[in-house]
């Protein structure tokens, strides 16, 4: 429950963040968010702002995203995307944990995903619909 309390004040810090006009993220690019401290098998972020990196998707407009959550743990299921990031560190797109991304969770940049492998993503997703 401690987790929760911690979370919902960091994200009332968040939302009051007015520094959102210095992040542009794209399709295909990497970022580190403020994920959070969700509920169930939910996707969590880690450490003390909850963060881990995600996908963007699908860019709506200047403040709203698709994006899946990133994690190091390959695992052989057909919601896993597996690949290998510019830095040479096995990666999973957990294709499965999709969701509307607010512009304000969004941290830095970390790098652009290959093209090849941003359109398999996009496939693979698309056969889920």
């Amino acid at each position: 429950m401690e987790d929760f309390n911690f979370w919902n004040e960091l994200k009332k810090k968040i939302e009051a963040d007015k520094n959102d006009f210095d992040r542009f993220p794209k399709e295909g690019e990497v970022w580190m968010s403020n994920i959070g401290r969700n509920i169930g098998f939910e996707q969590n972020g880690s450490g003390d702002n909850f963060s881990r990196p995600v996908l963007i998707i699908k860019k709506f407009n200047n403040h709203m995203f698709w994006a899946v959550a990133l994690s190091t743990k390959q695992k052989d299921l057909d919601f896993y995307f597996n690949y290998t990031d510019p830095n040479n560190q096995n990666v999973s797109a957990i294709l499965a944990q999709m969701k509307l991304v607010s512009i304000k969770r969004l941290r830095r940049n970390l790098y652009n995903i290959p093209k090849e492998i941003f359109e398999e993503i996009k496939q693979k997703l698309k056969s889920f619909l």
